[in-house]
């Protein structure tokens, strides 16, 4: 190959490299809002109260529609326990996929099957979502919202305890509402 051909050849496998690298990195603001997120999972599996039946084995918390959420509670999570119980974290890329759980999570981008995700959920499993409109907050019994580019969560306490859960005093006192 000529040195005509070399140098534009080199220059443009550098430009390849250098574009993928960045967009293979994460958002750090992605990354922080994924971690505020898991840490409010793991204080409503520490804080949220099951019939004592369900507190044997695992503590398996479902993420349902983020797999970068579900990696970052993997990573930093791992090894926490609630109770006596080992929390683990499982993935589900469809409602087919959706397993026994305590509390299964589901991302914004997937709230318009909430429904769907219901009729496959057992009694025991605290539904927890992530929304961008509070006005559709009825049909889960935690909410995750932003208000003003804080995280927040709303409480819907009859829809927890139509299901045998009991919310502590800590997560009702600092909930942004209750419904």
């Amino acid at each position: 190959m000529t040195r005509r051909f070399k140098i534009p050849l080199l220059f443009g496998l550098f430009l390849l490299i250098t574009s993928l690298t960045i967009v293979s990195q994460t958002d750090p603001a992605k990354a922080s809002r994924m971690k505020m997120q898991g840490m409010y999972l793991y204080q409503f599996a520490k804080n949220v109260y099951w019939p004592s039946e369900y507190n044997t084995g695992d503590f398996l918390i479902g993420i349902y529609g983020s797999k970068d959420l579900f990696n970052v509670l993997n990573n930093t999570f791992k090894d926490k326990v609630t109770g006596s119980q080992n929390i683990v974290f499982d993935f589900y890329e469809s409602t087919s996929e959706i397993a026994d759980c305590h509390l299964l999570f589901v991302s914004k981008e997937e709230t318009s099957v909430i429904t769907k995700v219901k009729k496959v959920l057992d009694q025991k499993t605290l539904l927890v979502t992530e929304l961008t409109d509070i006005s559709n907050s009825t049909s889960s019994m935690i909410n995750l919202l932003y208000v003003n580019s804080r995280l927040k969560y709303q409480l819907n306490k009859s829809e927890a305890e139509k299901n045998n859960f009991k919310i502590g005093q800590t997560l009702t006192k600092l909930a942004y509402s209750t419904i």
